[in-house]
Protein backbone atom coordinates (compact mmCIF):
# COMPACT_ATOMS: atom_id res chain seq x y z
CA UNK A 1 0.00 0.00 0.00
CA UNK A 2 2.83 2.28 0.54
CA UNK A 3 4.58 1.67 -2.32
CA UNK A 4 1.69 1.84 -4.59
CA UNK A 5 0.76 5.56 -1.98
CA UNK A 6 4.29 6.88 -3.16
CA UNK A 7 4.14 5.94 -6.90
CA UNK A 8 1.02 7.98 -7.00
CA UNK A 9 2.35 10.88 -5.17
CA UNK A 10 5.44 10.59 -7.69
CA UNK A 11 3.84 10.60 -10.74
CA UNK A 12 1.38 12.84 -9.24
CA UNK A 13 4.10 15.22 -8.78
CA UNK A 14 5.45 14.58 -12.08
CA UNK A 15 2.19 15.58 -14.18
CA UNK A 16 2.09 18.88 -12.15
CA UNK A 17 5.65 19.52 -12.88
CA UNK A 18 4.80 18.73 -16.86
CA UNK A 19 2.49 20.48 -16.57
CA UNK A 20 3.88 23.46 -14.75
CA UNK A 21 6.58 23.48 -17.91
CA UNK A 22 3.65 23.83 -20.49
CA UNK A 23 2.17 26.70 -18.90
CA UNK A 24 5.43 28.25 -18.79
CA UNK A 25 6.54 27.31 -22.08
CA UNK A 26 3.38 28.37 -23.97
CA UNK A 27 3.43 31.95 -21.83
CA UNK A 28 7.15 32.49 -22.74
CA UNK A 29 6.27 31.96 -26.41
CA UNK A 30 5.48 34.70 -28.93
CA UNK A 31 1.92 35.17 -29.04
CA UNK A 32 0.62 35.69 -32.73
CA UNK A 33 -1.42 38.58 -33.25
CA UNK A 34 -4.66 38.68 -34.46
CA UNK A 35 -4.94 40.28 -37.95
CA UNK A 36 -7.60 42.62 -39.16
CA UNK A 37 -7.22 44.36 -42.48
CA UNK A 38 -8.53 47.64 -43.82
CA UNK A 39 -8.90 50.76 -45.91
CA UNK A 40 -8.44 53.91 -44.46
CA UNK A 41 -12.08 55.30 -45.08
CA UNK A 42 -14.07 52.81 -45.02
CA UNK A 43 -16.65 53.04 -42.03
CA UNK A 44 -17.18 49.31 -41.63
CA UNK A 45 -13.90 48.83 -41.31
CA UNK A 46 -13.80 51.70 -38.99
CA UNK A 47 -16.23 49.92 -36.93
CA UNK A 48 -13.75 47.23 -36.63
CA UNK A 49 -10.67 49.61 -35.97
CA UNK A 50 -12.51 51.59 -33.01
CA UNK A 51 -13.16 48.07 -31.18
CA UNK A 52 -9.82 47.68 -30.95
CA UNK A 53 -9.12 51.02 -29.81
CA UNK A 54 -12.03 51.27 -27.05
CA UNK A 55 -12.06 47.25 -25.98
CA UNK A 56 -8.80 47.52 -25.17
CA UNK A 57 -6.85 45.60 -27.96
CA UNK A 58 -4.26 47.36 -29.50
CA UNK A 59 -1.36 45.00 -28.01
CA UNK A 60 -3.47 41.75 -29.83
CA UNK A 61 -4.66 43.08 -32.84
CA UNK A 62 -2.42 44.29 -35.86
CA UNK A 63 -4.49 46.41 -37.98
CA UNK A 64 -3.14 46.16 -41.72
CA UNK A 65 -3.99 48.20 -44.25
CA UNK A 66 -5.30 46.69 -47.76
CA UNK A 67 -2.98 47.91 -50.79
CA UNK A 68 -4.81 46.24 -53.53
CA UNK A 69 -8.24 44.27 -54.34
CA UNK A 70 -5.67 41.02 -55.41
CA UNK A 71 -4.76 41.51 -52.10
CA UNK A 72 -8.46 41.62 -50.32
CA UNK A 73 -9.34 38.62 -52.58
CA UNK A 74 -6.37 36.22 -51.19
CA UNK A 75 -7.30 37.31 -48.10
CA UNK A 76 -11.02 37.02 -47.65
CA UNK A 77 -13.86 34.79 -49.48
CA UNK A 78 -16.13 37.81 -49.42
CA UNK A 79 -13.57 40.21 -50.69
CA UNK A 80 -14.85 43.33 -48.72
CA UNK A 81 -13.16 45.08 -45.83
CA UNK A 82 -12.62 44.53 -42.75
CA UNK A 83 -11.01 41.01 -42.40
CA UNK A 84 -10.07 39.60 -39.30
CA UNK A 85 -7.71 36.54 -39.37
CA UNK A 86 -7.80 35.25 -35.78
CA UNK A 87 -5.04 33.68 -33.79
CA UNK A 88 -6.17 30.25 -35.17
CA UNK A 89 -6.54 31.13 -38.58
CA UNK A 90 -10.33 31.61 -38.56
CA UNK A 91 -11.07 34.32 -41.04
CA UNK A 92 -13.86 36.59 -40.34
CA UNK A 93 -15.64 39.10 -43.09
CA UNK A 94 -18.14 41.06 -41.78
CA UNK A 95 -17.79 43.56 -40.15
CA UNK A 96 -20.87 43.09 -37.27
CA UNK A 97 -19.53 39.45 -36.58
CA UNK A 98 -15.70 40.88 -36.19
CA UNK A 99 -16.93 43.25 -34.08
CA UNK A 100 -18.76 41.23 -31.43
CA UNK A 101 -15.86 38.74 -32.14
CA UNK A 102 -13.80 41.40 -30.80
CA UNK A 103 -15.98 42.13 -27.94
CA UNK A 104 -15.78 38.72 -26.63
CA UNK A 105 -12.23 39.27 -26.57
CA UNK A 106 -12.39 42.42 -24.43
CA UNK A 107 -14.53 40.25 -22.32
CA UNK A 108 -17.85 42.08 -22.72
CA UNK A 109 -16.65 45.44 -22.13
CA UNK A 110 -18.35 47.13 -25.29
CA UNK A 111 -21.91 45.37 -24.22
CA UNK A 112 -23.79 46.43 -21.17
CA UNK A 113 -24.10 43.92 -18.58
CA UNK A 114 -27.40 44.77 -17.30
CA UNK A 115 -30.48 42.57 -19.88
CA UNK A 116 -32.63 45.56 -20.71
CA UNK A 117 -29.60 47.58 -21.20
CA UNK A 118 -27.92 45.26 -23.47
CA UNK A 119 -31.40 45.40 -25.55
CA UNK A 120 -31.20 48.50 -26.03
CA UNK A 121 -27.84 48.52 -26.98
CA UNK A 122 -28.72 45.98 -29.58
CA UNK A 123 -31.39 48.06 -31.04
CA UNK A 124 -29.28 51.38 -31.35
CA UNK A 125 -26.27 48.86 -33.18
CA UNK A 126 -29.37 47.33 -35.18
CA UNK A 127 -30.56 50.74 -36.59
CA UNK A 128 -27.61 52.25 -37.25
CA UNK A 129 -26.34 49.33 -38.98
CA UNK A 130 -29.18 49.48 -40.96
CA UNK A 131 -28.52 53.59 -41.80
CA UNK A 132 -24.95 52.67 -42.93
CA UNK A 133 -25.97 50.16 -45.16
CA UNK A 134 -28.58 52.49 -46.69
CA UNK A 135 -25.60 55.13 -46.98
CA UNK A 136 -23.40 52.87 -48.57
CA UNK A 137 -26.29 51.56 -51.04
CA UNK A 138 -26.95 55.44 -52.05
CA UNK A 139 -23.57 56.05 -52.42
CA UNK A 140 -23.10 53.70 -54.62
CA UNK A 141 -25.63 54.36 -56.81
CA UNK A 142 -24.01 58.51 -56.91
CA UNK A 143 -20.85 57.84 -57.31
CA UNK A 144 -20.31 54.35 -59.14
CA UNK A 145 -22.99 54.55 -61.84
CA UNK A 146 -23.22 57.51 -64.64
CA UNK A 147 -25.77 59.89 -64.08
CA UNK A 148 -28.24 58.68 -67.02
CA UNK A 149 -28.01 55.01 -64.87
CA UNK A 150 -28.78 56.13 -61.94
CA UNK A 151 -31.86 54.78 -60.03
CA UNK A 152 -33.85 57.60 -59.29
CA UNK A 153 -36.60 55.70 -57.22
CA UNK A 154 -33.42 53.70 -55.47
CA UNK A 155 -31.94 57.23 -54.33
CA UNK A 156 -34.97 58.44 -52.96
CA UNK A 157 -35.90 55.20 -50.88
CA UNK A 158 -32.58 55.11 -49.59
CA UNK A 159 -33.06 58.51 -48.65
CA UNK A 160 -36.47 58.00 -46.76
CA UNK A 161 -34.87 54.90 -45.21
CA UNK A 162 -31.92 57.11 -43.62
CA UNK A 163 -34.17 59.95 -42.61
CA UNK A 164 -36.07 57.10 -40.51
CA UNK A 165 -33.16 56.00 -38.96
CA UNK A 166 -31.75 58.92 -38.18
CA UNK A 167 -34.97 59.65 -36.35
CA UNK A 168 -34.89 56.79 -34.19
CA UNK A 169 -31.72 57.30 -33.39
CA UNK A 170 -32.24 60.60 -32.31
CA UNK A 171 -34.69 59.23 -29.87
CA UNK A 172 -32.26 56.43 -28.62
CA UNK A 173 -29.72 58.52 -28.05
CA UNK A 174 -31.82 60.85 -25.62
CA UNK A 175 -30.96 59.20 -22.52
CA UNK A 176 -26.95 57.52 -23.37
CA UNK A 177 -24.83 57.09 -20.74
CA UNK A 178 -20.87 57.60 -20.83
CA UNK A 179 -19.96 53.30 -21.60
CA UNK A 180 -18.92 53.11 -25.09
CA UNK A 181 -20.24 50.41 -26.24
CA UNK A 182 -20.92 48.81 -30.03
CA UNK A 183 -24.17 51.09 -30.52
CA UNK A 184 -21.68 53.84 -29.81
CA UNK A 185 -19.49 52.39 -32.38
CA UNK A 186 -21.98 51.85 -35.44
CA UNK A 187 -23.48 55.10 -34.47
CA UNK A 188 -20.82 57.09 -34.87
CA UNK A 189 -19.35 55.83 -37.82
CA UNK A 190 -22.37 55.65 -40.09
CA UNK A 191 -22.97 59.41 -39.30
CA UNK A 192 -19.61 60.47 -40.29
CA UNK A 193 -20.04 58.49 -43.29
CA UNK A 194 -23.44 60.46 -43.83
CA UNK A 195 -20.97 63.51 -43.08
CA UNK A 196 -18.47 62.41 -46.18
CA UNK A 197 -20.39 61.05 -48.22
CA UNK A 198 -24.15 62.29 -48.19
CA UNK A 199 -23.59 65.80 -46.48
CA UNK A 200 -27.07 67.32 -48.28
CA UNK A 201 -28.94 65.09 -45.76
CA UNK A 202 -28.17 67.62 -42.94
CA UNK A 203 -28.73 64.69 -40.51
CA UNK A 204 -28.41 67.07 -37.57
CA UNK A 205 -31.29 69.54 -38.81
CA UNK A 206 -34.56 68.97 -35.85
CA UNK A 207 -32.49 66.04 -34.29
CA UNK A 208 -30.84 67.51 -31.25
CA UNK A 209 -30.60 65.32 -29.05
CA UNK A 210 -28.33 62.89 -31.85
CA UNK A 211 -26.48 65.73 -32.77
CA UNK A 212 -25.62 66.51 -28.90
CA UNK A 213 -24.79 62.38 -28.42
CA UNK A 214 -22.49 63.14 -32.01
CA UNK A 215 -20.52 65.83 -30.72
CA UNK A 216 -19.45 64.44 -27.31
CA UNK A 217 -18.33 60.90 -28.06
CA UNK A 218 -16.33 62.61 -31.31
CA UNK A 219 -13.99 64.18 -29.32
CA UNK A 220 -12.53 60.83 -27.69
CA UNK A 221 -9.51 60.35 -28.81
CA UNK A 222 -9.74 56.91 -30.67
CA UNK A 223 -13.12 58.46 -32.65
CA UNK A 224 -11.01 60.95 -33.39
CA UNK A 225 -7.90 59.39 -34.81
CA UNK A 226 -10.22 56.91 -37.18
CA UNK A 227 -12.04 59.85 -38.40
CA UNK A 228 -13.07 59.51 -42.39
CA UNK A 229 -10.52 62.15 -44.20
CA UNK A 230 -11.99 64.26 -47.16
Amino acid sequence: MLARSGAGIEQSWCSTTYLLDLLFTHKNQPETLIKLYVSGNSPYARRARLAVREGGLTEKVEEIAIKSLDQLQEIGVGQKIPVLICDDGTSLCESLIITHYLNDLADGTLMPRDKVAAMKTLELEAVASVLMDSHYVRSSEKYRRDKEHQSADLLAREQSRANSCCDRLNVLVADEGEQITLATIAVISALDYANWRHAEDEWRHGRDALGAYYEQISQRPAFAETAPKY
